[in-house]
């Protein structure tokens, strides 16, 4: 495998290779975001529990730098990773040695976490997963401007929705059992991504052998292609996508400390109340997304389902800011859980439409992805300074807002309806 550019894009256009028939991707990409989605729910959960025996006055500060650091990595590798996957030249196609490889390095990263108590051992063992979980990403979530056509972008967004979804209700189960043990539970969780990458690649192949035509040139050229587009719809995607992840994850990623800290939940009832909000998270997201997804690729239409999405991710928030409780922890599962459907759907399906050119999908998606990334690096330090100067309650104040901004950042795009 070699990694290779120029400057010009990478390959032509997709044309026939991009099929209004999902075909066996269709399922696979359901498998492959629901092997990452959970063990990545269960990593949150059990990262917070492992930091809270080791030193419960503590445990704030070290999961706020544990995840950053983390997170950080993930923003450098995400953009590195898709912009050499754009320009590699391999029998097995641009993606799949990106996806396996970053698979592996992810499930050895994740397994250290479990095999340390020392922090500045768990900083770099939890980076060396999120390095390699964002490498197989990078790669992975090309398949859709690569292999999708866009009357099915919708279907096919739905379906990786769905089994994201899956997989993060799930790892909340998973979580749950392993709470009071959670070095088991990291070592046994990551190896899912792996198994789910090699299907993938053996049973739905890259038959592009376009990419064996990529030119070899300088490396200064190569470093020049890592520059972002200077275009205003991307980036106002790239806003609004920032927003709305802010917005869940500046709650989700306190969760357990919201149910220990601000609800007085022991940490074994706050496992099996966070799973139960999990599956009550999938449900509804889960009907949500494959309804949201085929009812946009008919309509024609992104924008008006993602605002409403972002919109009721605020109303969860609220609900909790009126009355902090059990009940209402769980109705922010459930009414943010059917807005985040409805964005997982449409939303895969906007950012590729909004892509400004063709040849280089997985690097500006890499760059749209850091709108993933980093508010997971921002949350923990943002929620983290809150939480430290007034508590819990005031991150569903700054998750509303954040996700009605995010709405305003997706109206404002102009080419995709």
């Amino acid at each position: 495998m070699t990694a290779v550019g120029n400057s010009q894009p990478a390959v032509p256009a997709p044309g026939p290779l991009r099929s209004d028939r999902l075909g066996p991707v269709g399922p696979l990409l359901a498998l492959g975001n629901f092997a990452w989605a959970m063990p990545s729910a269960a990593a949150g959960t059990l990262l917070q529990a492992l930091l809270a025996a080791h030193s419960e006055t503590t445990k704030v500060a070290d999961y706020a730098l544990v995840s950053s650091i983390g997170a950080a990595t993930a923003m450098v590798v995400t953009v590195t990773a898709g912009a050499l996957s754009d320009r590699t030249r391999s029998r097995w196609g641009r993606r799949s040695p990106w996806m396996v490889g970053g698979a592996l390095l992810a499930g050895i990263g994740l397994f250290g976490v479990g095999s340390t108590s020392a922090v500045w051992a768990l900083v770099v063992c939890f980076a060396v997963y999120q390095g390699g979980l964002s490498t197989m990403l990078a790669a992975f979530q090309a398949v859709l401007p690569d292999r999708v056509a866009p009357a099915s972008l919708g279907k096919a967004a739905s379906l990786s929705g769905l089994g994201y979804l899956i997989g993060t209700a799930l790892g909340g189960f998973v979580a749950a059992a392993f709470v009071t043990t959670p070095y088991v539970g990291l070592r046994i969780v990551p190896w899912t991504m792996l198994l789910a990458m090699l299907a993938f690649v053996l049973l739905a192949p890259d038959r592009d052998s376009r990419n064996l035509e990529v030119p070899r040139t300088s490396l200064g050229v190569m470093l020049r292609e890592f520059l972002p587009p200077a275009d205003r719809d991307f980036w106002l995607a790239f806003t609004g996508r920032f927003l709305v992840i802010f917005a869940m994850f500046v709650v989700a990623g306190y969760q357990l400390f919201i149910a220990t800290d601000l609800l007085g939940l022991a940490t074994a009832e706050a496992g099996e109340v966070l799973a139960v909000g999990s599956l009550l998270l999938a449900i509804c997201a889960g009907i949500s997304t494959v309804v949201a997804g085929a009812w946009s690729d008919r309509l024609g239409v992104r924008k008006p389902f993602v605002v409403a999405a972002t919109l009721l991710i605020a109303f969860g928030s609220v609900w909790f800011i009126a009355q902090p409780s059990v009940m209402a922890l769980r109705g922010f599962f459930v009414v943010a859980g059917i807005g985040y459907g409805i964005y997982l759907s449409v939303d895969q399906a906007l950012m590729v439409e909004v892509l400004p050119s063709t040849g280089d999908e997985a690097k500006e998606l890499g760059f749209l992805s850091l709108g993933n990334t980093a508010p997971i690096v921002l949350a923990p330090i943002a929620g983290g300074a809150v939480v430290t100067a007034v508590g819990y309650q005031p991150l569903f104040i700054i998750s509303a807002v954040s996700a009605v901004a995010g709405a305003a950042a997706i109206l404002a795009i102009r080419r995709v309806r």
